[in-house]
């Protein structure tokens, strides 16, 4: 069979075998659209710059360029890369660097003056004095952790115990800088809005069974909901922004019910929406992508 693109679909070797059923549906997805899709390990990959030029292998071999890359593995200096070697990339090294870190996202959104949590940013050696004098439940994020992971809450307590769980907070982030905000959403819900190509597909309401966070991957319950037509308002101003491949774009529901503008999610999982709707989002993102090439 003869293929009309050829597609890289790059991921850490890590995150290989709990996502072979989402490569897969790629792969298949692809063949319906005369896409062959490639699997191509970042470890893989070498680039650089060689004799004045940029370069890439993949097994220390010389590859033929690609018609574009799906990459699901943060690591925006190889997004770039790609592009500067004329090859499309999704999403793009300029949403991948700003939306992978916790911090930029904040700052950068801040320009559009809607609802966000108040946040601090903190170097990772100035984090335990930061913590030390607490006076309300205050959340603790790396700045580029993703999927419920190297979130922690501090309540205000007992000073030996506040010290001792910031000092498990600190062996936890590895030295990662932080982002500081008050516990926000006595809910503890919070919305993902599935964005393809600047378009909103579908928004998924997620609640904790327990505890602060609604991550589905730790349990949370989920279940579509329907924007009214302010929520589509605030979703558009947030996405043109950037130029989207497919992101998701998360809010925390305030006390109210209010949107609440949490993160972006570059390397967007999909298993809580596949959990509550048919929607072929694997099959959207192709076409999308095949429409810009």
């Amino acid at each position: 069979m003869e293929f009309s693109m050829i597609g890289w679909l790059i991921y850490s070797q890590k995150d290989i075998e709990k996502n072979k059923n989402y490569i897969q549906f790629y792969i298949e997805e692809g063949k319906l659209r005369n896409i062959l899709i490639q699997l191509i390990l970042a470890e893989d990959l070498e680039f650089g710059i060689q004799a004045g030029q940029w370069y890439i292998t993949c097994n220390k071999e010389a590859v033929n360029h690609p018609d574009f890359a799906i990459c699901r593995t943060i690591y925006p200096l190889l997004n770039k890369q790609l592009e500067l070697m004329g090859i499309p990339v999704f999403n793009n090294s300029f949403l991948a660097e700003i939306c992978n870190d916790k911090a930029k996202t904040y700052q950068y959104v801040a320009q559009l003056g809607i609802p966000m949590v108040d946040s601090e940013f903190c170097k990772n050696s100035f984090l335990r004095s930061k913590l030390a004098d607490i006076k309300i439940p205050t959340v603790v994020k790396a700045v580029a952790g993703h999927g419920g992971s190297q979130v922690f809450l501090i309540e205000p307590g007992d000073t030996t115990e506040v010290e001792s769980y910031t000092e498990d907070i600190m062996k936890q982030l590895k030295g990662a800088d932080a982002v500081i905000q008050p516990l926000t959403g006595s809910r503890h819900q919070d919305l993902r809005v599935y964005i393809i190509g600047n378009k909103i597909i579908c928004a998924v309401l997620r609640t904790a069974k327990e505890g602060f966070k609604s991550n589905f991957s730790l349990g949370g319950e989920v279940r579509l909901y329907d924007l009214s037509i302010d929520e589509i308002s605030l979703v558009n101003r947030i996405m043109n922004l950037f130029d989207i491949g497919m992101i998701g774009i998360d809010f925390i529901i305030g006390d109210q019910g209010e949107l609440i503008f949490n993160e972006i999610e570059d390397v967007v999982g999909a298993r809580m929406l596949y959990q509550c709707t048919d929607i072929n989002l694997v099959g959207l993102y192709l076409d999308y992508i095949k429409s810009r090439n």
